[in-house]
């Protein structure tokens, strides 16, 4: 055992820094997420499916809202930025915090004032609202300072805050709902105050580094940029989130909180996605920058592979994950996870691509295809919800991000043709077999259930295949990523 330990010990030091700040950075992203999916458990026994429900509608409506209350600076517009002006980072990352801040600022006064007209729609009191302005503002901080911190390779600062964030956030979280009446409020709160205390620390980080929060370059930059994305923003949100808020509205909050234990099950594999995502694009943007297309397609295409050996083994384990995360009244959510669970399949395509389209700066196409996808989500959710149920909200889901994917893809081949000469980043014909697999499988996987043994013999499988390929990208990511160790 000590041998083993020793072994591991030497080969993480032969790492470069890149793939270890990658690490570090799937590590952090994965330890928020998966915490939030371990704690769900704990949190469905202590809440009711109707504060559940709550608790889940607060946060649908929080991701949309922050794309208007910090503008979007936390996202795409932060990496390519500071590639673009890497020679000036510290600046160009601080004029991003200023703009957050204005328009934070000015947003929160408008909706807090007028909030009484969109109580109604949104359907959570006031109280909820004055909380999503400041989450909204401090997680975006938070999520900035990971960001520079990544950049900078960093990375034992940003595992110390993580861990404080998540530890400390859930510990205090659990507290206030043990201790107070109204559980969906303390769930909420309980949170918030930890990401506020962390969030002035990582202000005053970036306050330390530069001082010109205000920079007209810099935010007329910013501004073409994110304006045109707006559209895009808000469209992913609504795909992920909008079913869950229509089926509160047209069934019940009660539905809402089945939906989401069941969508959050499917979604655990997107723990994986997130921090592949938050570690693999800025490589791509800087192997971009340097004309270094070499392992791009080989990468990416190992990592389609696992991902979907990863869904897979999720909707196989269906049954298993819903009686660990929740309750039996939850227990009816099971047929959710098939569609939803193939539905991050073409998430992840649209993460792999996503650099490419941020790095052309042609951000018009990319609002396009997303407010498409958003609307044909809306419709359909009306449509089927109305029709079959909530059940329904999955396999709209899936449809809709198959177009999504999809969409993203096909420009991004355009923008190869016209800006690249033509090269071929990914591996067309693999990308199309995966997906065809991953439609045929989450639509049809139920009829699996009741055949344990089967089950179990294709899990057994699919997880020898999964840890091969697993490495097989480790090493060709570590491989290609030494060309990064000098910084540019």
């Amino acid at each position: 055992m000590e041998g083993c330990g020793r072994r591991f010990t030497r080969k993480y030091r032969e790492l470069s820094l890149p793939i270890k700040v990658s690490f570090w950075f799937f590590f952090c992203t994965a330890l928020q997420k998966g915490l939030s999916f371990i704690t769900t458990p704990v949190f469905t026994r202590l809440l009711t499916t109707y504060e559940y429900g709550i608790t889940n509608v607060y946060s649908s409506w929080e991701q949309i809202m922050v794309i208007f209350v910090t503008f979007g600076v936390s996202n795409s517009i932060f990496n390519v930025g500071t590639v673009k002006y890497f020679h000036d980072k510290e600046n160009y990352q601080s004029a991003l915090l200023g703009l957050g801040t204005i328009t934070t600022l000015f947003f929160s006064l408008v909706f807090l004032s007028f909030y009484r007209y969109f109580e109604a729609f949104i359907q959570l009191e006031f109280k909820y609202a004055v909380l999503m302005v400041f989450q909204c503002f401090f997680t975006t901080v938070v999520a900035m300072w990971s960001l520079r911190e990544r950049f900078a390779y960093h990375y034992r600062n940003m595992v110390f805050i993580t861990l404080a964030n998540t530890f400390a956030g859930t510990l205090f979280s659990i507290y206030a709902v043990t201790r107070v009446d109204d559980k969906a409020y303390a769930r909420i709160w309980g949170l918030l105050i930890i990401t506020a205390c962390l969030g002035v620390f990582c202000y005053a980080g970036f306050i330390k580094k530069s001082h010109r929060l205000f920079n007209r370059f810099y935010w007329k930059f910013a501004i073409a940029y994110n304006l045109p994305m707006i559209p895009h923003f808000l469209s992913t949100v609504l795909l992920n989130q909008m079913d869950r808020i229509m089926i509160k509205a047209m069934c019940s909050a009660e539905q809402a909180g089945i939906y989401s234990v069941a969508y959050n099950s499917a979604g655990a594999v997107s723990i994986v996605n997130q921090a592949l995502a938050a570690s693999y694009n800025p490589w791509l943007l800087q192997r971009l920058k340097k004309k270094q297309y070499s392992g791009i397609k080989r990468i990416t295409t190992y990592i389609l592979l696992v991902y979907m050996l990863l869904l897979v083994l999720i909707i196989l384990l269906a049954p298993e994950v819903m009686m660990i995360m929740a309750a039996r009244d939850y227990f009816e959510g099971i047929y959710v996870i098939p569609p939803v669970a193939g539905s991050m399949f073409f998430i992840l395509l649209f993460n792999i691509v996503a650099p490419v389209e941020h790095f052309s700066l042609k951000t018009k196409f990319i609002a396009m295809a997303s407010t498409w996808a958003g609307l044909v989500n809306l419709v359909t959710n009306y449509i089927f919800i109305k029709a079959a149920g909530y059940l329904a909200a999955g396999y709209t889901t899936l449809f809709c991000y198959i177009i999504y994917g999809f969409s993203h893809y096909f420009y991004m081949k355009k923008i190869c043709r016209d800006n690249l000469g033509g090269i071929s980043l990914f591996h067309d014909r693999a990308i199309l077999g995966m997906s065809m697999f991953v439609i045929l499988f989450s639509s049809a996987s139920f009829f699996i259930y009741p055949y344990t043994a089967v089950r179990y013999f294709m899990i057994i499988m699919i997880c020898i295949l999964a840890g091969f390929g697993g490495k097989k990208i480790f090493s060709s990511f570590d491989k290609d990523s030494h060309c990064f160790e000098k910084r540019f």
